[in-house]
């Protein structure tokens, strides 16, 4: 009430502003009057808008407005935040939290094929795509403090287990019941790569996990289309109800939250995804820094976790031996992601996933040290992670009508400033004292006749207040006992003054005063003596701008290449006009080796050969007297640049699975095989099963894409094979698990296999040649990519590459191609070709070879190493393979094994390595000899290319110089220079530059033809 133009407080008011949480240590309790008005706050209202000495009013769980003129409404309760600032509230779209749920353990005995199936679930155990997890949720006040006392207060949580992991749920961390909490009961799909606890083998490998999802996308499309029409008991079975495929209908009008490991992953998802039209926002690694242009490209948003990895060991010799450059590169790089891709335009948010709770700011403003805008930030952790979590209409920001959600921080939270509340749908969560606050600092205190300075400072995590302190006298200081700062604001201490001249220990009790501060000291004797002080200085706590300096950002030592690991190229090569003088031209075709001859090339292609021809204008010269010229080496049969398994060994027939979804740019074996000559490879599935995946065919690239690695003109093929592996023969008993177990179910399952694929192509005709009425009541056939790619083989539109030994099986799957009336195109390996060369040579089937391996296991006892001249004399179109990371670098010396051992003639051992292959791979209009119109492929020798000293001094692909002999040498030099310049940074670090997660290992393993990667943790490497 007003009496003589004065306030009165009534004591019930006094009451209810000392009660009220903000300056109460109790547990957090609803304002007792619904309308409140924090005034006098610096207001971020989005990243970017800023008003100063402004007021944000609160009703009940909302903001009811934000007001910058002194219009508080009387009702309102007051709450003075002079000094403060308020940010929108924190929002993390990717995260678990809430959800109490748990996929049940069936103890199931291998082979698994199929799943328990319950109320309409898919059939298989890795698709959840009809879980809604607003259904589970349980808010969990404990682990709410994980993300509150970062400021957060809400979060999109999935449970995080399979490859279908279900729509996500938006909810309050708030410490209320899950009705009240729940924001946006059904807000996006999550989606995932990794299988998780489904005790299904299928899919055990990366690229069965794409093939999986490729299908899945399919089936719903199928079922959504096909499930409302009437049954036509005469013509179509009743389809069956199936919820997890109901529920991904207009999946494209949802943003997917695809979880991805690392940047490969996460650009093929991208890729997948786009190839579906299907908007998403995926978790990063980290690692993007080092192919922005690539995820530009694609036009996803992402989600980033500041999950820096742990500094690698190089303590010793041993230990810095075993890290790759590439992870030292990544130690000092990751901190720079985040301002990388902000710079690169691309739309980002942040999440805590992956990382301890207490390092999210540390790391953030880490980031910032190293070029991100406060305000891109901030748009990371409000708007943009709004957007993403299907909150932006009520969250994200300080505005009418949005939830009562906000942050309120002493300083700038993106330098040094620190949390002290944390309003959540209006209710205060208090991690720091605002009260107790305002007495820290730097004081200079008058007691009697003497003079001394106290400092008060705060220290200590958020949700746990640490206060220290010290007097000083002169030149001494005298530390502080018993501090205590009380919730009214009052600091209480004992100190020993014997320093200044006052015996024994004194205590002490000060208070906030109009001025500065005041108080009283009772000395040891029981003597209460008057205290005052003023202040003179802020004290250089986490509430104030720091008087320290910010850590500069540092120089980085690291290069970024492409790829960026060892040997990475700094710019990408340009398409060369070159003009190679007084070779000696390996053709590879009719006119066969030309001593002493000239190449012309330009725009990728080969322009022409001959004699002193003539320098066209602005073409580049290069005397290669002495040196030999060669079309690049073609590989038929090779297992490298592939991420997660060579095999989808999980059922006998995996003809889904594409290599090609799962190529490896960072692979240094392409460098490697570019320094042997090799410039394109068949990169097949493994031997695992009779019915493989579909192969892919690249050129040695190095630093390009996955994408623009593969070889365009390429056509279709598969992996088929025989013999001991698909039957399980050397896999040990506990992997002897499916059919077929033996040779002759193998050509039972080839069969059954073939008329399947018949059925489904006639399924898929009959239904095209019904009436439009008549399909609206007919379901259309079930799509199934494994059909599809086998039928494209008995369609003479995908060529069968097949591992093969004995003549047995060999005879058997040609009587079988012709029985079907398909042509097979290689027989790869095929040791014992020798003994079947005329009947290969009838058909027409190609075969590639090793040149002298033998005896490694039982079906390969008969190999000779005459059997590529033996099958070449038959008239069987011959080559020699690799199937090996180390003997592809070594390709020219295999093609001259059989000038050794049967004394094959130069130009037709040069020939098996590449017009051969490129002929079994049906690029030989591209690739494989020194033809004018053909592709530059090119490799220049310094001796004869079948010489054991022959040595590549450059390799191009398309007319791009991707190899240069004297440029490794040089980067040979800069490899180790730059490994010891970032050793020297780690050991030089402190503990604050060193910590962060253990990360996976960069390198991806050696994947062989055989190797066997089971999902469920078990690795089987046997022979080939």
């Amino acid at each position: 009430m007003l009496i003589n133009n004065k306030i009165i407080i009534s004591c019930g008011i006094i009451s209810s502003l000392v009660s009220h949480p903000i300056f109460a240590e109790a547990n957090p309790i609803a304002p007792v009057n619904k309308l409140t008005a924090f005034t006098n706050a610096e207001l971020i209202i989005a990243p970017g808008k800023r008003l100063s000495n402004a007021t944000l009013l609160v009703e009940n769980n909302r903001i009811k407005a934000i007001i910058e003129e002194d219009d508080i409404p009387a009702a309102a309760l007051k709450i003075n935040l002079s000094g403060y600032t308020i940010y929108p509230g924190f929002i993390d779209p990717f995260t678990d939290y809430g959800i109490e749920f748990e996929y049940p353990k069936l103890g199931l005995k291998r082979p698994v094929y199929d799943i328990k199936r319950i109320g309409g679930n898919a059939e298989n155990g890795a698709i959840h795509a009809e879980k809604e997890w607003f259904n589970y949720v349980y808010p969990n006040k404990e682990r709410a403090k994980d993300w509150i006392n970062n400021g957060f207060t809400s979060v999109q949580s999935s449970k995080l287990d399979g490859i279908f992991r279900g729509t996500g749920v938006s909810l309050s961390l708030a410490d209320k019941t899950a009705n009240e909490v729940i924001y946006r009961a059904r807000s996006q799909p999550f989606m995932a790569f990794d299988k998780g606890t489904s005790e299904q083998d299928y899919p055990e490998s990366l690229m069965g996990s794409i093939a999986l999802i490729r299908q899945t996308f399919a089936d719903a499309n199928w079922y959504n289309q096909n499930k409302s029409k009437p049954v036509n008991s005469s013509t179509s079975p009743q389809i069956e109800f199936n919820i997890a495929f109901e529920r991904l209908d207009n999946l494209a009008e949802k943003q997917i939250v695809f979880e991805t490991k690392n940047l490969n992953d996460l650009l093929r998802a991208a890729n997948l995804l786009k190839e579906h039209k299907q908007p998403a926002n995926l978790l990063a690694s980290g690692q993007e820094y080092a192919r922005l242009n690539e995820l530009k490209a694609l036009n996803y948003s992402l989600i980033l976790p500041l999950n820096y990895p742990q500094a690698p060991d190089v303590g010793t010799d041993d230990a810095d031996r075993e890290v790759s450059l590439a992870e030292l590169r990544h130690w000092e790089r990751a901190p720079t992601n985040p301002a990388a891709v902000a710079n690169a335009g691309i739309p980002f948010a942040f999440t805590q996933f992956g990382i301890k709770t207490d390092a999210f700011w540390p790391r953030l403003r880490q980031a910032i040290t190293q070029g991100l805008s406060e305000d891109k930030a901030l748009a990371a952790l409000t708007t943009q992670a709004a957007e993403m979590a299907g909150t932006a209409d009520f969250t994200g920001k300080l505005a009418p009508g949005y939830m009562a959600d906000f942050v309120i921080t002493k300083g700038n939270i993106f330098k040094d400033g620190q949390i002290y509340s944390v309003w959540l749908l209006g209710q205060e969560q208090r991690l720091r004292s605002l009260s107790q606050a305002k007495m820290l600092g730097d004081y200079q205190l008058t007691l009697n006749n003497l003079t001394l300075d106290l400092s008060l400072e705060e220290t200590g995590k958020a949700g746990k207040t640490i206060f220290e302190g010290n007097l000083s006298s002169g030149e001494k200081t005298i530390p502080l006992t018993h501090l205590t700062l009380e919730d009214d604001g009052r600091v209480s201490f004992n100190a020993d003054l014997s320093e200044a001249g006052i015996q024994g220990i004194s205590r002490f009790i000060l208070w906030l005063a109009k001025d500065g501060i005041q108080g009283r000291m009772v000395d040891a004797q029981s003597r209460s003596n008057n205290v005052s002080g003023v202040t003179i200085a802020p004290a250089p706590t986490a509430t104030q701008p720091s008087t320290q300096k910010a850590d500069a950002k540092q120089a980085l030592v690291s290069l970024l290449t492409y790829p960026n690991v060892a040997y990475g190229l700094s710019d990408a090569p340009n398409v060369e006009k070159l003009h190679i003088k007084n070779a000696t031209l390996w053709t590879s075709d009719k006119q066969g080796i030309l001593e002493n001859a000239d190449l012309l090339m330009a725009n990728g292609r080969i322009e022409k050969i001959g004699q002193q021809l003539t320098t066209p204008s602005g073409y580049q010269v290069l005397d290669a007297t002495g040196k030999h010229v060669t079309a690049g080496i073609v590989d038929e049969h090779s297992h490298i640049a592939i991420n997660g398994g060579t095999n989808e060994g999980t059922d006998a027939v995996t003809a889904e699975v594409r290599i090609g979804d799962v190529i490896n740019p960072e692979d240094v074996s392409i460098y490697r095989a570019l320094a042997g000559g090799v410039t394109s490879a068949q990169l097949l599935h493994g031997s695992a099963n009779p019915i493989g995946g579909q192969s892919q065919l690249i050129k040695m690239k190095w630093g390009e894409s996955a994408e623009q690695l593969k070889f365009a003109n390429a056509p279709a093929s598969i992996k088929f094979a025989l013999g001991e592996n698909v039957k399980q023969s050397n896999w040990g008993e506990k992997f002897v698990q499916r059919f077929p177990q033996t040779r002759m179910g193998v050509k039972a399952l080839f069969e059954e296999t073939f008329d399947a694929a018949l059925a489904y192509e006639n399924a898929l005709k009959d239904y095209d040649d019904l009436r439009s009425s008549e399909k609206k009541k007919t379901l259309a056939p079930r799509p199934s990519y494994r059909l599809q790619a086998v039928a494209e083989v008995l369609k003479q539109q995908r060529d069968v590459h097949i591992h093969s030994y004995v003549q047995s099986e060999i005879l058997m799957f040609l009587r079988l191609a012709e029985a079907y009336r398909f042509k097979v195109q290689t027989f790869t390996h095929v040791l014992e070709g020798y003994k079947v060369a005329s009947e290969l040579a009838a058909h027409g089937a190609g075969a590639s070879t090793f040149a002298d391996w033998w005896a490694y296991k039982f079906e390969v006892y008969d190999a000779i190493p005459q059997n590529a001249c033996l099958m070449q004399k038959q008239g069987v179109l011959t080559s020699i393979n690799s199937d090996d990371y180390e003997m592809q670098r070594r390709l020219n010396q295999e093609a001259a094994k059989s000038m050794m051992y049967c004394g094959m003639s130069k130009e037709d051992a040069w020939n098996m390595v590449t017009i051969y292959p490129a002929k079994q791979l049906r690029v030989d209009e591209y690739v494989g000899s020194l033809t004018p119109g053909k592709m530059a492929d090119i490799v220049l020798w310094n001796a004869e290319p079948l010489s054991i000293y022959a040595k590549v001094t450059h390799a191009w692909v398309e007319g791009k110089r991707y190899f240069d002999r004297e440029q490794d040498q040089l980067a040979q030099q800069q490899v180790v220079t730059e490994r010891a310049a970032l050793i020297q940074k780690i050991l030089s670090s402190d503990d604050n530059a060193k910590a962060g997660e253990k990360v996976t290992p960069l390198n991806e393993p050696q994947w062989h033809c055989d190797t066997h990667y089971q999902a469920w943790g078990q690795h089987h490497q046997g022979a080939k």
